[in-house]
């Protein structure tokens, strides 16, 4: 295949479909996963659990030292405009030193795994059977770095392929042990372990075999300089985002708190994972990263900052709904998914969908900088992560409460910062706020009129009917512009007559 044809408009529209497919199968049984070992497994186990999938979780940035990111940024540019051997050479090398990487990270582990565990209240029990799931840090990362790296190149099909597989995967694995009653936390993180090698297997089989069909045709060769300088910055802006990573999270609440509340959190973090992977700038971030880039190098800056201002805007209306749907259902929805364990949670959810709407913007506005090879800044304001385990301390005097509104609040102060000064440097990103305001304004009226009414109607009933109404009402508010409308007609061809609907015709009413 020749690169000149990678990122075209129609490779983008296949990459969607083969995408919305696969995450719409890794939702569903991650979903059914959730719920199913929350069930199964015992508090102290659960929260074990959950607090060692979270130590992987936190090896994704703190093993990177920039280079997932530095793959992000010059795969397509190698891809479109590489040297034949240079592509093949850039993806050989990334993966080795990864992989070298991650092993001396779980050995390093491994070594201080007592201390590490009885600091974090395991059991003597729980850190035997635990032990094993460090393997994890390989194949889990191994297999994710692969698969990035798929999407990078528009090889949505089996990326998605082997997403999907991953819970699946476990899912099956869990149905085993239940039929045969061996569900023990060890039995469980065999399952993960080697469910999780198979998708790495998988994932690097794919990679090998794009790599011999792709044929390069420009002459751009990367340094292993300005490789190793973009990654150098990044490695730092990778360590600020392991300490506030959701692993490290979790880990700082089992410290502070136990491994009950930290399974509690935990749940509530997984609820929040599956939530976040339907926002625009998560759900589209890995086809539409490479596709802005590709437009970077062409100068056509207009549409790249289109298209980030739509994302922005989107991310927001999806979070109002999902806030909605809290604010007056919280406790009724976390108690009957957690199957009655956790109760009276509705607050904790709503605080953390509040950090949602932040954090899912802050990870836009990083793939922006990190484009636009604003990577020391961007190391530099990553800086103010390092307040996070401060908040969490200072906090625990509220409880969970307490913990979760300090990160909510560090993580809104610095998007916030960085957000005003990206904005001062660059002027093709054009935010529609009066769009956006309308949006979060429906939002608000209809929660405050749900949670008048849920007392005389029920939860469920107002839920449903506020829910309609907030799909309705964005007729009347009319949240997108005409910009929003040209740009998804132009990249998923979706009907213009039905964009129009939710298009403000006034142009002059518009605030940037």
């Amino acid at each position: 295949m020749n690169s000149s044809g990678l990122y075209t408009g129609k490779r983008f529209r296949k990459a969607i479909q083969h995408f919305l497919l696969g995450r719409a199968a890794q939702s569903l049984t991650s979903f059914i996963l959730t719920l199913w070992l929350v069930r199964l497994l015992g508090a102290s186990d659960y929260g074990a659990y959950m607090v060692l999938w979270g130590m992987v979780e936190m090896m994704v940035p703190l093993s990177s030292l920039g280079m997932l990111e530095a793959v992000r940024r010059f795969l397509p540019e190698l891809a479109v405009r590489g040297e034949p051997e240079a592509l093949k050479k850039f993806v050989a090398w990334m993966t080795l030193i990864r992989l070298a990487i991650m092993v001396v990270w779980t050995l390093v582990i491994a070594v201080f795994w007592v201390e590490i565990t009885t600091w974090l209240g395991f059991s003597e029990l729980q850190q035997n059977a635990t032990l094993l799931g460090l393997g994890l840090i390989i194949t889990v990362l191994g297999f994710r770095y692969a698969a990035e790296m798929l999407e990078c190149l528009l090889e949505q099909r089996w990326s998605q392929l082997t997403h999907a597989f991953m819970p699946l995967g476990r899912l099956l694995g869990v149905a085993i042990l239940v039929m045969i009653e061996s569900i023990t936390l060890e039995q469980l993180l065999w399952v993960d372990l080697i469910v999780a090698f198979i998708c790495f297997m998988l994932c690097e089989y794919f990679l090998i075999r794009k790599l011999q069909n792709l044929s390069g045709s420009g002459n751009l060769r990367v340094s292993a300089y300005e490789i190793a300088n973009f990654a150098w910055h990044m490695a730092g802006v990778n360590f600020c985002r392991a300490v506030a990573s959701m692993g490290a999270l979790r880990i700082l609440v089992a410290r502070v708190l136990g491994l009950e509340i930290a399974g509690m959190y935990a749940f509530l973090q997984q609820l929040l994972i599956i939530i976040g992977r339907y926002l625009p700038a998560n759900l589209l971030a890995n086809i539409i990263r490479p596709m802005l880039i590709s437009r970077k190098v062409a100068g056509d800056y207009e549409i790249v900052g289109q298209g980030i201002a739509l994302l922005w805007k989107s991310n927001l209306l999806i979070i109002a709904l999902s806030m909605i749907a809290i604010s007056i259902g919280g406790d009724e929805i976390i108690a009957l998914v957690s199957g009655g364990r956790f109760t009276d949670a509705g607050l904790f959810m709503l605080i953390m969908l509040f950090g949602l709407g932040t954090t899912s913007q802050g990870q836009l506005i990083s793939m922006v900088m990190e484009m636009l090879s604003y990577t020391r800044q961007l190391r530099f304001f990553s800086l103010l992560l390092l307040l996070t385990p401060v908040v969490v301390f200072f906090g625990v005097n509220w409880g969970l409460l307490g913990v979760i509104s300090g990160i909510v609040l560090n993580a809104w102060i610095m998007n916030s910062i960085i957000m005003v000064w990206l904005k001062r440097q660059v002027n093709f990103i054009k935010l529609d706020w009066f769009g956006i305001l309308r949006g979060i304004g429906l939002a608000t009226f209809l929660a405050g009129i749900g949670l008048f009414i849920k007392d005389e109607f029920g939860v469920w009933l107002t839920l449903t009917v506020v829910i309609l109404a907030y799909g309705l009402g964005l007729f009347i508010v009319k949240p997108l512009n005409s910009s929003d409308v040209a740009l998804l007609n132009r990249g998923i061809r979706m009907p213009l007559r039905f964009l129009t609907l939710f298009a403000w015709n006034e142009k002059s009413n518009q605030m940037r």
